[in-house]
């Protein structure tokens, strides 16, 4: 039987529910991505709000810059991205590179999932994007024990060996394809660790 509900409407409907309702999709995937670290976020400055606004707009830019970039291998957006990162924590310089990872991570993989018809050029340089890093991740696509908090690494190179073992494993996907499938699936099961 066919559904009444088109693919587009039901996923329309669910991107709003999330995010709200905007249309500004560039900034609802920046902003609902802070939101997954900012918990891990100690903050010992009154201009919160200042850093905030310049890290999201910082963020703007060199993401859209990012994704409409000619890039033509996994070195080159390795080396965009290290300095994306390392230059948010200058913007914000309480953030940890864990907490920078994540942010910019996460906002890719948002941008992604609103596809190109919201996020233009953002399947261009998709299958170099890097898997956000986090105690899920840790745990589950990674197996470890007991990992050092993902907010408080501290270093690229650290971060950075999650990303080459994940490649090394050669899954014949996308590293992002496969963090969207290992969350999908880890999160049916009951096995969901506790957050930091």
């Amino acid at each position: 039987m066919n559904s009444i509900l088109t693919e587009e409407l039901r996923e329309d409907f669910f991107i709003r529910l999330y995010f709200g309702n905007s249309n500004d999709f560039y900034n609802k995937g920046i902003k609902r991505a802070f939101l997954d670290f900012s918990r891990t976020l100690k903050i010992y400055d009154d201009n919160r709000k200042k850093y905030k606004y310049n890290s999201e707009n910082f963020l703007l830019d060199s993401l859209t810059e990012l994704i409409n970039k000619e890039i033509s291998n996994q070195e080159k957006f390795d080396y965009y991205h290290k300095n994306i990162c390392e230059t948010l924590i200058i913007h914000w310089n309480e953030l940890k590179l864990g907490q920078s990872q994540k942010w910019i991570n996460m906002t890719l993989k948002y941008w992604l999932l609103f596809g190109e018809k919201r996020i233009h050029g953002i399947e261009k340089n998709a299958k170099y994007f890097h898997i956000p890093i986090d105690r899920y991740v840790q745990k589950g696509m990674f197996k470890e024990k007991n990992p050092k908090a993902w907010s408080k690494i501290d270093n690229y190179e650290s971060y950075m060996s999650y990303q080459i073992q994940h490649r090394n494993k050669q899954t014949g996907n996308f590293p992002i394809i496969d963090e969207f499938n290992f969350f999908n699936v880890f999160c049916l099961s009951n096995n969901k660790p506790k957050e930091e």
